[in-house]
């Protein structure tokens, strides 16, 4: 295995505090949600995460496409991630939402099939996080 990147990010505090790269290009203040009763002041570890996997999930249509002798263009991910408590674990549901141009609606599909096996986050979670992939 060869090491292509890797990010460095420093978490003071968990859930109710603070995140900073050490590159200086993301730095956020972490707050629970109201729903889960808190002020809801910063972002949180479901919206960063959903971030994380939307963004890789889209470049990997994109270079799938590419190597494919396709041009995607205008790729939009809207991601959905879902906290959920079950006898006291928690575990994770994602809804990714694509949509692009450059290729009908079935070449689309078939982008997107091919993503779900090799982004590394798709990778990531499978059989661990329910994953829902749609076009819109």
């Amino acid at each position: 295995m060869t090491t292509l990147y890797t990010a460095h990010v420093h978490i003071d505090s968990g859930r109710d505090g603070s995140i900073r790269a050490d590159d200086g290009k993301l730095e956020a203040r972490l707050a629970y949600p109201k729903s889960l009763g808190g002020d809801g002041d910063g972002t949180n570890p479901e919206q960063l995460f959903g971030a994380a996997y939307g963004a890789c999930f889209g470049s990997t249509l994109s270079t799938i496409a590419k190597a494919e002798g396709k041009v995607l263009r205008n790729v939009h991910v809207d991601a959905e991630v879902e906290l959920h408590s079950e006898d006291g674990n928690y575990g994770l549901a994602v809804r990714l939402g694509v949509r692009a141009e450059g290729v009908d609606r079935p070449g689309l599909e078939g982008l997107i099939e091919k993503a779900k096996v090799t982004c590394p986050y798709a990778r990531a979670v499978r059989n661990n996080v329910v994953t829902t992939v749609s076009l819109v």
